[in-house]
């Protein structure tokens, strides 16, 4: 049995179906030179996206979808009223009624444009409810950005508390607001968490190093 994350191992490990067979656990893997940390200034130049404050990305291949978590967003929002920074909102279908105004880039279908959109944040936000090792996630530390997330599934694989990001309890908005505002807060954090972001993609998610895994287990 291969699990792509802890969560699933452990689930795996506990089945009395599964639990006879050897368990190994490999992680999934993207294209770390294509989601690589790219100066943010190119990267929202790139995106015609303002230079100016701070920038938080939402983004899901479906805006809309209740799992995506973008309802305890809103309401993380509303506790940040006062905050200022950029809300950017990325992927399909309507989005939610945010409290605050936001830039949209329904537009992207680029894999190099997606890349960049995470590039030009500061923070990224993954208000996930049901997850198991999202790709997003992956592609944000790849880039050097920062997540904040909810503690469930797969997540905590990727999102490590103050390493690479703000791991707050599921579905509590307020404390995914206090996340958010916690990495916006302090530039030389920030700029830690970025570095400890890359280096996990490194260490841990590249689609080489999945291969050479998965090359290993056929090997034995």
């Amino acid at each position: 049995i291969v699990a792509p994350s802890r969560w699933i191992e452990r689930l795996a490990s506990e089945s009395p179906l599964l639990s006879r067979f050897p368990i190994v656990r490999i992680p999934n893997g993207i294209d770390l030179d294509r989601f690589r940390p790219v100066p943010r200034a190119e990267a929202r130049a790139q995106l015609g996206l303002p230079q100016d404050g701070p920038v938080v990305l939402f983004s899901a291949p479906d805006v809309s979808d209740r799992r995506k978590g973008g309802a305890v967003l809103n309401e993380a929002l509303e506790r940040l009223d006062g905050l200022p920074f950029r809300l950017l909102v990325a992927g399909a279908n309507e989005t939610p009624p945010f409290p605050r105004s936001f830039w949209s880039l329904t537009h992207l279908v680029e894999e190099s444009e997606i890349a960049l959109s995470y590039a030009a944040a500061d923070v990224f936000v993954l208000p996930t409810l049901a997850e198991n090792l999202p790709n997003a996630a992956l592609e944000a530390v790849a880039a050097g950005t920062p997540c904040v997330s909810f503690d469930v599934g797969g997540v905590p694989d990727v999102v490590r508390h103050l390493e690479t990001g703000y791991l707050a309890k599921l579905g509590d908005a307020e404390a995914l607001a206090e996340g958010i505002k916690t990495l916006l807060a302090d530039d030389e954090r920030r700029a830690r968490m970025s570095a400890a972001c890359r280096a996990l993609a490194e260490a841990e998610f590249g689609a080489e190093l999945e291969a050479e895994r998965f090359a290993e287990l056929y090997d034995q």
